[in-house]
């Protein structure tokens, strides 16, 4: 933990977590919004969170249940589910945050942990989605290539290399990481040195910038071959082309719905390694991307509701969760009467 005066201060720190830069008055009170504010965005939150764990648990267990759904693109699927479901965890720190943005909670370690976790889960997702489109395209354009595709055992390695990616750029943030104790404020913010913004920058280009433009020249693409009529004739019977249409219009909604809600990070993000975006000068733009930020939140509960509405499967999956055993039961029992009959 840090404890520094006035003297000591920098404005060469930045946080995610409380007033967007560490900036306050003189006088020590801090930079707040109104209380209406506060409400109605802890209310979107709180709606956000709520969805994302219904939505979420629901796709992990429907995936882990039943045999038929543990499939290579349902596995992509499952990881990003895990994902959200987690980012959406972080939901009552950031509440907190709201109504009491001066006094980070979580201690030093927590304060590591939230900044670690946090980047972690955001880099994930992206590359998670960018691995799924590329494994849609390759069946679309190489349909003899399904059968390779088509082993559980190759996602798991992808989505464990997707990780550890993930994870390596975190390694600078243990050292710049720290606890900022100003008075009776309490601040979790890391140091913008020279090594941290290449890191950053470097970061954002691998784990943003990159795979948004693969997945949206791969969509295109993958576009123009359904549409073509030689790709249609060497593809599989109708039922299987139908199901590949809906994989594909599955992947450009959730990489729209994550481009769309993190593009504001990936914003601030490059806001911070911006010398010219300093605080003082463009402090309300900074607001208002703080506040875009929490859009993040907004994927994880629309990316459960994307699957229903893409997946028959998944819809039915959902809905038979939901029943009570009874009601299974008795339709498992007249399938079976029925086939009897």
């Amino acid at each position: 933990m840090s404890f520094i005066n006035d003297s000591q201060y920098e404005n060469n720190s930045f946080s995610f977590f409380g007033p967007v830069g560490m900036a306050f008055f003189e006088d020590g009170t801090v930079l707040d919004d109104t209380y209406p504010v506060k409400i109605v965005v802890s209310c979107f939150l709180g709606l956000f969170m709520m969805l994302s764990l219904i939505g979420n648990i629901c796709t992990l267990t429907v995936i882990g249940r039943d045999r038929s759904m543990r499939t290579p693109t349902n596995c992509y699927l499952a990881n990003i589910a895990l994902i959200d479901l987690l980012t959406a965890l972080f939901i009552p720190i950031e509440i907190y945050i709201i109504f009491i943005p001066d006094f980070y909670p979580l201690g030093e370690v927590g304060c590591r942990i939230h900044f670690i976790l946090w980047d972690v889960l955001s880099n994930c997702s992206l590359l998670i989605i960018t691995a799924f489109t590329i494994e849609r395209y390759i069946i679309v354009t190489k349909p003899f290539l399904r059968q390779k595709l088509s082993l559980n055992s190759r996602v798991f390695k992808i989505v464990g290399v997707i990780w550890l990616v993930s994870l390596s750029f975190c390694i600078p943030d243990v050292f710049y990481i720290d606890l900022l104790e100003r008075k009776e404020y309490v601040f979790c913010y890391y140091k913008l040195t020279s090594i941290v913004n290449i890191v950053v920058a470097i970061e954002i280009f691998v784990c943003f910038l990159m795979p948004m433009t693969i997945i949206s020249v791969l969509y295109i693409k993958m576009l123009i071959a359904l549409r073509s009529a030689k790709i249609k004739l060497r593809s599989s019977p109708v039922v299987g082309k139908q199901n590949r249409d809906k994989a594909v219009k599955m992947i450009a909604a959730v990489a729209a719905t994550f481009f769309l809600a993190w593009s504001p990070y990936c914003v601030l993000r490059i806001m911070t390694v911006l010398p010219k975006c300093n605080y003082e000068d463009y402090y309300n733009v900074w607001k208002i991307m703080n506040y875009l930020c929490y859009n993040a939140y907004m994927a994880t509960a629309v990316n459960p509701i994307v699957y229903s509405l893409m997946s028959r499967k998944f819809r039915q999956a959902f809905k038979d969760l939901l029943k009570s055993p009874r009601t299974l039961g008795r339709r498992r029992l007249t399938s079976v009467r029925n086939s009897i009959v």
